[in-house]
């Protein structure tokens, strides 16, 4: 824990560094790179190019910010998320899933819908250390119920509805 506070403080360090500098992103150049925008954003241009380790530092600098404006602070939410991912697999960093279940578990707390399908996954495998069938019944009902009421909006969320009920019933047969 302590090398995870030491870090954070260096993020911390390097994001108040940065602040005057301008996001290198062309549709968010009128940003400073610390924005939690041009953060989030470098981090998931990052990932789509496949280069995790500099995904996981703009997320991991976002994350760090000690003020989020409101209206971004859903950005800070999908970065925990994105970096339980990224620990999960091993994506960018040395895969580690107690800090995994770390970031998913803020994310999940703040409602976000795929942290809380990651969790249902996380305790629902049976090959698993972890495996929790309890507990991963009620993070894929939370899951189901977060996607269904996003999906109703957005229309999108079908196929990972119909993945949880999937595993909701393999879960309640066990």
């Amino acid at each position: 824990m302590k090398s995870f506070v030491a870090i954070l403080a260096l993020l911390l360090w390097a994001t108040s560094a940065m602040a005057a500098v301008k996001c290198d992103l062309p549709e968010l150049d009128a940003v400073e790179k610390a924005d939690p925008q041009c953060l989030f954003y470098t981090g998931t241009q990052h990932f789509r190019e496949k280069s995790y380790e500099s995904a996981v530092t703009s997320w991991k600098q976002l994350v760090a910010l000690s003020d989020v404006p409101l209206e971004h602070e859903h950005l800070r939410t999908d970065a925990h998320n994105n970096l339980g991912y990224m620990y999960f697999m091993g994506w960018g960093v040395a895969a580690d899933r107690k800090t995994a279940l770390e970031y998913w578990s803020y994310a999940y707390k703040a409602g976000h819908e795929e942290s809380a399908y990651h969790l249902c996954h996380y305790y629902g495998e049976p090959k698993e250390p972890v495996y929790k069938r309890q507990l991963a019944k009620g993070y894929c009902k939370e899951a189901l119920r977060r996607y269904e009421q996003r999906g109703a909006k957005l229309n999108e969320s079908a196929e990972v509805i119909r993945q949880l009920n999937g595993f909701m019933a393999r879960l309640s047969v066990e």
